[in-house]
């Protein structure tokens, strides 16, 4: 049977009650107890400053003059790590006035919820004078007077700056960092990081020339035409990158890619050129491939040569040819992770086994119900499985399933648009799968909220809503279920 409602951590519980509290004693436009609140919480120890104001600022549903007041209370000196939430534009001004004053020993900030690029000027002074900060994350605002300002930072190993860009060329340039390690720059599919022409891949090998210690750039999807132009002029430099995003990766740009950066784990490459995936055979650290309108009979021939070592493949868009499952449990033994988008999947032999496969997700994928069957009933580790295509399973397929196999491992089963299935799957999956947990999502009907099985659309809405409320009910079960209608 599914795991019993669980008791919340006493932590947890104890945190909510005084968060509960101190928003309520807050929530006083006089501020009549802001000292009583200080009082208060003048000998706790700056993690549980740290929690209540995690919990506090991303509280959506709570007014934002109370979050901000909760904000000037509990952000004491020695707070290390902040999450400003969402704010209306009238509190930014005030609230990096804030930071400025309370949050000196700051390490990691994170300002995605506040849109202060139209305020540059103290921007700026907030940054020069947090100089502890390790992370960094402020998309969509960076200036070239904040660039200088984050040069200074001389801890800072973690940089947000993507997105439409305030900078220019001649500010960005001056990034430098013998400490930065991960860096997220640029926008998604474009060349140029700046909204100037030439701000493409030879300004971000620049930057890459300047921050040696890089490990990763992300969201910039060209990196490998930037490794190009370092190669060409110094073929002996060597990264220390151990992810990277190309798209349209030729045979030049793929030899730069093996050749300055052989600590690769994680290669994200988009339409590559004929004959490049082979090419990856080079990389001996590679566990995690991401491969976008990529060639199929060069897939296979790479993973025939190098797939023991892949244990995450995601694959997208390839629609003209089938990919055949029971040929991957073959060619990867460790493969964990499998997803795969707008795919056409099938399989050959039912014999084969994925004794390593944990996560699974196909969606938008053309293909039949005996796929789904075979990933179940041939994985016997896995825990989420989640299938956002139409599915014609019924009650009966369930059962068989559940009397051929144990599924004892697994936590998530997610079937988006499963028309067929009534309340009997969703007893027939929570009796059976001892672990059957979950958090889902889906559009909620009868603004009912329940916790999810993978059980999202029924023929009786109505009445299966019912049925299930009072299974639920009765045993007290920890599973969720979201109810869409056909």
């Amino acid at each position: 049977m599914s795991p019993k409602q669980p008791v919340l951590p006493l932590s947890y519980m104890c945190l909510k009650m005084i968060s509960n509290q101190v928003t309520y004693a807050l929530s006083d436009d006089e501020g009549k107890y802001y000292e009583v609140v200080q009082e208060y919480l003048a000998d706790a120890t700056y993690e549980v400053l740290q929690d209540l104001l995690r919990m506090i600022l991303n509280c959506i549903t709570l007014d934002a003059g109370i979050r901000f007041s909760c904000l000037e209370v509990l952000l004491r000196e020695d707070v290390k790590k902040l999450d400003t939430g969402i704010f209306p534009w009238f509190y930014y001004e005030k609230i990096l006035k804030t930071l400025k004053e309370r949050g000196k020993r700051l390490q990691q900030l994170n300002l995605k919820g506040v849109w202060v690029r139209d305020y540059p000027e103290e921007l700026t002074d907030l940054i020069e004078n947090l100089p502890n900060l390790r992370t960094l994350i402020m998309p969509h605002m960076a200036g070239d007077e904040v660039i200088e300002a984050v040069c200074s930072l001389k801890y800072l190993t973690i940089l947000d700056i993507c997105g439409e860009a305030c900078y220019t060329v001649e500010g960005i340039r001056k990034l430098s960092s013998d400490r930065l390690q991960v860096l997220d720059i640029g926008n998604f599919g474009k060349r140029d990081i700046c909204q100037e022409e030439d701000s493409g891949p030879e300004l971000v090998a620049h930057i890459m020339m300047n921050c040696p210690n890089l490990r990763s750039v992300k969201t910039y999807s060209y990196t490998g035409s930037s490794l190009q132009i370092i190669y060409e002029k110094n073929p002996s430099y060597r990264t220390k990158l151990k992810y990277i995003h190309d798209t349209g990766t030729t045979l030049n740009s793929m030899e730069a890619i093996t050749t300055l950066c052989p600590d690769l784990e994680t290669v994200h490459l988009e339409s590559p050129d004929d004959e490049v995936l082979g090419k990856l055979s080079k990389l001996r650290k590679l566990h995690t491939l991401k491969l976008v309108k990529y060639s199929a009979p060069e897939l296979t021939g790479y993973l025939r040569c190098s797939g023991s070592q892949i244990q995450v493949l995601k694959l997208s868009r390839v629609k003209d040819v089938s990919l055949d499952l029971s040929l991957l449990c073959s060619l990867i033994p460790n493969l964990v992770t499998l997803e795969c988008f707008q795919m056409k999947l099938t399989y050959s032999d039912s014999s084969s086994y994925f004794m390593s496969l944990q996560n699974v997700e196909f969606l938008y994928c053309d293909m039949s119900d005996d796929v789904i069957r075979f990933v179940l009933m041939n994985s016997p580790f896995l825990k989420r499985m989640v299938v956002g295509c139409v599915i014609l399973m019924t009650d009966g397929d369930i059962f068989r399933l559940c009397a051929e196999c144990d599924f004892s491992n697994l936590e998530e089963l997610w079937f988006s648009c499963a028309k067929w299935l009534t309340a009997t799957s969703v007893e027939l999956l929570m009796g059976h799968c001892p672990n059957l947990k979950v958090k889902a999502a889906g559009r909620r009907t009868q603004e009912t909220e329940f916790l999810y099985t993978g059980y999202s659309r029924t023929r009786k809405d109505l009445e299966d809503a019912s049925a299930i409320y009072e299974t639920i009910t009765r045993y007290k079960l920890n599973v969720k279920i979201y109810f869409e209608k056909s």
